[in-house]
């Protein structure tokens, strides 16, 4: 049986033998009339957090619970770098983060120039964190691999700046998860440009991340 290259998170289905694609979703483009028949994560954007009263992501939030193809509970969290009102971002977040302990399901989180304050969201949140489209530096790598975080890596590793190639190389591959994002960009071809930087043969990093996925799932039923 071959071992199948996991994509956490992305926006570009390709599911096939070889590819499981975790396609994310905006939890207000969601047909809730119809079962999603493939894995997927979905929430509210911090980018649209205004868009919605608290008691309508409320409902759709219970409706997303009745999915059995959901994986995890993002993309969400917090963007100071978008013109969003942040109170209502960090209300919203706070949702979702009870929704995902109350599901059991992993949060799969967008961090923009909101570390701080998500890191001590981190020390009490009761399920697995996986931190979308992961690319700081060795310092604030460090501070949540204590905390347990998982990473995902994507486009950025083909290009990494000095900074970011350290951080990679400190992250354990039992906390890695690898993605597509929105780009163009296989996942194929980020899993070697990862094979090589961490000079961890292809099929072992293969292994070693479909294992994290499993246990990441595994977890959230």
């Amino acid at each position: 049986m071959k071992i199948p290259y996991i994509d956490i998170h992305t926006h570009r289905l390709a599911n096939s033998d070889e590819i499981i694609s975790v396609q994310s979703l905006f939890l207000q483009d969601i047909d809730f009339t119809n079962a999603i028949d493939l894995p997927f994560s979905a929430a509210i954007h911090p980018w649209h957090s205004d868009k919605f009263e608290v008691v309508q992501i409320k409902q759709m939030l219970e409706n997303l619970a009745l999915q059995e193809k959901l994986i995890a509970i993002g993309e969400c969290g917090l963007d100071k770098g978008y013109p969003v009102n942040y109170e209502q971002q960090e209300k919203v977040f706070e949702l979702h983060v009870d929704f995902a302990e109350a599901l059991h399901k992993p949060l799969i989180i967008h961090a923009v120039k909101s570390w701080n304050e998500l890191t001590r969201i981190f020390n009490r949140v009761k399920v697995p964190v996986v931190l979308h489209g992961y690319s700081e530096g060795v310092q604030l790598t460090r501070q949540l691999i204590d905390q347990g975080c998982f990473f995902s890596l994507g486009k950025s590793v083909l290009n990494p700046s000095p900074r970011f190639r350290d951080a990679i190389q400190i992250i354990s591959p039992t906390s890695l998860f690898l993605e597509t994002d929105e780009s163009d960009i296989s996942i194929e071809q980020i899993y070697q440009e990862i094979s090589n930087i961490l000079e961890l043969p292809l099929d072992l990093l293969k292994i070693q991340i479909t294992e994290n996925f499993n246990s990441l799932i595994g977890g959230s039923r």
